[in-house]
């Protein structure tokens, strides 16, 4: 038993290694190449996404290399190929690439792996760059795979829920800060996400969990918008 168990585990490896990256977004959708392909050509995927809510639209640089330009407040990019090595990343005023960087992070991509670049709201007026690998190793069977990106200010920690459920989904994710990956049950309605304790619904999201995919939260604070806090759903699936 044992045995078939770890062969059906690489099995599903190998799978997940040689299946192309589908994702939807609000912004549309678009598929990557598999990791087993990027590794072949010695490049990592990175994408972005802008959740600090500042009034200048943004570029995102790797090096002297222009990533991504004109990146607005709630922007979210398709993945992109680069060589898998490390970068000096840097966001600058959109057009303005000899601009002192308005934020600066370095990190290893590795060949074969799958990032995405989130512009914060940062300790000051501008942006916080983080990178994040996006590790889409199938979840548990029959499971979803969520993580929240909590990009609020003044919402203190927040709980993701099904609405009218007690129980959280995921628990404590601070301001400015991005979850792990949890293991959830497919679902299919709205998610409350919720500040405090018992608990104030900030907002509300309509979701489709499928089990096999995995979903990023992005919470965001708009100083224009009705309720001040805003989501929206990024999903990413392995598409034979």
């Amino acid at each position: 038993m044992a045995a078939i168990i770890l062969i059906a585990a690489s099995c599903d490896r190998a799978e997940t290694k040689n299946t192309p990256v589908t994702t939807t977004s609000p912004a549309g959708t678009s598929t990557a190449p598999s990791p087993a392909a990027a590794d072949h050509r010695n490049e990592a995927l990175i994408r972005v996404v802008n959740a600090a809510p500042s009034g200048t639209n943004v570029d995102l640089f790797a090096g002297d290399l222009l990533l991504f330009d004109g990146l607005g407040f709630k922007a979210f990019t398709p993945y992109r190929a680069v060589d898998g090595k490390r970068y000096a990343f840097a966001l600058r005023p959109a057009g303005m690439a000899r601009a002192t960087p308005l934020s600066s992070n370095t990190e290893d991509l590795k060949n074969g792996g799958f990032y995405t670049a989130v512009a914060m709201p940062g300790d000051g007026h501008g942006p916080e760059l983080r990178i994040v690998n996006d590790q889409l190793d199938r979840p548990a069977n029959g499971k979803a795979r969520v993580r929240v990106v909590n990009a609020a200010s003044d919402t203190g920690k927040i709980k993701v829920r099904p609405a009218g459920a007690t129980e959280s989904i995921i628990d404590s994710v601070d301001y400015r800060s991005i979850s792990e990956y949890h293991d959830v049950a497919p679902l299919s309605g709205a998610l409350d996400l919720v500040s405090g304790d018992p608990g104030t619904v900030l907002t509300s999201l309509n979701a489709h969990l499928e089990a096999g995919r995995f979903y990023t939260v992005v919470i965001v604070g708009n100083p224009h918008a009705g309720s001040k806090v805003e989501a929206f759903l990024i999903e990413d699936s392995l598409t034979p």
